[in-house]
């Protein structure tokens, strides 16, 4: 089978019941701008990326509308389009203002894909946000079959795996050789569902200036400080909108640059999110 493997996680669209109320958290918290509006879709954009986060307004049940990769060059489009139909996946065409040409097809879960290869590029960083958000970095979603699920973002879309959680979790990595660009969850919930998302600062200050901006805003945290043992990323989560999605905001993401490495297989044991718990109390 031709190597192929996904660049990076391009961009996350959501799917919002207010886009003025989501607009105001993604800019104020997260520390996004709006890059581009329409009458019912905001485009938000961190680094030079024309955006990273795409609002939709629906009368619906709000939540991830589409997951969508940026490959390493057009050809491989067609090269995706061919494996894609020789596992019997339909697949469509799209023509985005932003992306240039892309396809789009259904995962095992049902969640909508999109590979593109031309991200527009806005030329400056935003000049609105206190801080700029260094990467987009991860997306984490339920999936009903994790070997299922697996096999399709494997086997069929080139995604390599870093380290798995036995029986709930595979990290899985793009070309950009960072830790994870996205995670499959079993038992976080029934899919469609979007568990979070991970934004990556450029060092403890930024960082630290994102998460004093919820404590001056009396904002709360999802999940404060912690460090996981797979990325070692330090970071910490905050409620998005939607909910009950949230938002990851982290330092220190490890890459995997060896060819040979070989995936851990985590316990399933008290240190599996953060190494900074202490140890349970046997003496009780």
């Amino acid at each position: 089978m031709d190597t192929l493997i996904p660049h990076r996680l391009g961009y996350v669209a959501l799917d919002v019941a207010d886009l003025d109320e989501a607009a105001a958290w993604w800019t104020t918290y997260a520390m996004l701008e709006v890059s581009e509006r329409t009458d019912d879709a905001i485009y938000l954009r961190g680094g030079t990326d024309h955006h990273w986060i795409v609002l939709h307004h629906t009368d619906g049940t709000p939540g991830l509308r589409k997951l969508a990769f940026e490959v390493g060059e057009r050809a491989d489009l067609e090269r995706y389009r061919d494996r894609l139909a020789g596992e019997g996946i339909e697949v469509t065409d799209h023509d985005g203002a932003w992306t240039g040409k892309a396809i789009r097809f259904r995962d095992p879960n049902g969640y909508l894909v999109e590979l593109f290869a031309d991200m527009g590029n806005m030329g400056i960083t935003p000049t609105t946000p206190w801080i700029n958000p260094a990467d987009l970095l991860h997306a984490v979603v339920a999936v009903s079959d994790l070997e299922k699920s697996f096999d399709f973002y494997g086997r069929v879309l080139g995604l390599l795996e870093s380290d798995r959680v036995m029986e709930r979790t595979i990290f899985l990595r793009a070309g950009n050789q960072y830790h994870h660009s996205l995670v499959l969850g079993a038992g976080r919930g029934e899919p469609p569902l979007l568990d979070h998302i991970a934004l990556h600062f450029r060092d403890i200050d930024d960082l630290m200036r994102v998460r004093q901006n919820f404590i001056e805003r009396g904002e709360p945290f999802a999940r404060d400080l912690l460090r996981h043992p797979t990325s070692g990323s330090m970071g910490f989560y905050a409620k998005a909108v939607p909910s009950p999605s949230t938002v990851e905001f982290c330092i220190d993401h490890g890459k995997i640059t060896d060819p040979d490495h070989r995936p851990r297989a985590m316990a399933r044991a008290r240190w599996a999110s953060n190494v900074w718990l202490p140890p349970v109390n046997t003496h009780a």
